[in-house]
């Protein structure tokens, strides 16, 4: 059987004290400082999304869309099913990799990269429907302005094909798998294209998961960051800067279980969601810039 994996990011992460308290007595009696300064190797790789993939690209979902009326298991089961473009992220595990079998539910996601064609795939997913009415609905009621009407034009729109990226990991895996994932997911596209299928996009839609001081943060009634946002995935600020269109809109009323870790800071900042939209002609130019801002070659 062939193998499902596709490529390798390896990283450094610090383990703190709360990654380690399930185990606070080591096998040679350290103390919790000497764990607390231990530090593990962690490699991540990227493969094809599986079946049993299911339930992790759809927690990723949930962070992404919150409360929103979109059908994620839907969702998540049409990421699998065009599993040509778009990877999983997982932890490298030290096993035969031509054993599929070897990764099952016991292997968790770690993170999710693909893209759904808007365009055709509303003639047949209800999920695609509600992506496009959910996308719509923000744009009309979040006072948007003409930024938003031309976002509903473009979901809107029959005479080009719109790509809707989905790049959701959690907040502790490392910025430096950003551009390979970008990279790749470029490479899957241009082979579906190859094979006459429609991955040949005009615009690319991403919407991201970020943040803003709300206006009590600063005590004096005031907001010492003004309207400045942050995001959860560091490269999408790399991608606002570079987006042809970027609108953003609060989902604070939605936010009440968050399976990737929390910015409120005693409750100091608003959750928020920013829509970017960009042509597809600047695709490479993008992975170029994660590339060099990222420090990789």
């Amino acid at each position: 059987m062939a193998s499902s994996k596709k490529k390798r990011a390896e990283t450094e992460i610090e383990e703190n004290n709360e990654m380690i308290d399930d185990d606070p007595v080591s096998d040679g009696g350290g103390s919790d400082e000497e764990l607390m300064d231990q530090e593990m190797e962690v490699e991540f790789e990227a493969r094809i999304p599986q079946d049993s993939d299911f339930h992790g690209i759809k927690t990723l979902l949930k962070q992404l869309f919150l409360k929103a009326n979109i059908n994620l298991s839907e969702l998540a089961n049409t990421i699998i099913s065009q599993n040509y473009v778009g990877n999983v992220i997982k932890q490298l595990n030290d096993v035969d990799d031509d054993s599929e079998d070897d990764f099952d539910d016991g292997d968790p996601v770690f993170g999710v990269m693909s893209v759904i064609n808007l365009t055709e795939r509303k003639k047949d997913l209800e999920c695609v429907k509600e992506i496009i009415s959910y996308l719509v609905d923000k744009c009309r009621t979040s006072n948007l302005g003409e930024d938003g009407n031309k976002i509903i034009d473009i979901v809107n729109s029959e005479d080009v094909q719109v790509g809707f990226l989905i790049s959701e990991r959690f907040l502790n895996i490392p910025i430096e798998i950003a551009a390979p994932s970008y990279e790749s997911l470029r490479k899957d596209m241009m082979k579906a294209v190859n094979k006459k299928m429609k991955y040949d996009f005009g615009y690319y839609i991403l919407i991201s998961k970020s943040y803003r001081a709300k206006m009590e943060a600063s005590g004096d009634g005031g907001n010492k960051l003004g309207n400045q946002l942050f995001y959860s995935n560091p490269e999408d600020e790399i991608l606002s800067e570079l987006s042809d269109i970027k609108v953003s809109y609060s989902v604070a009323a939605d936010r009440d279980d968050v399976v990737s870790g929390s910015w409120d800071d005693e409750d100091s900042m608003e959750a928020m969601r920013t829509v970017m939209v960009f042509t597809a002609d600047k695709y490479d130019s993008i992975i170029q810039t994660l590339k060099t801002q990222l420090g990789q070659t």
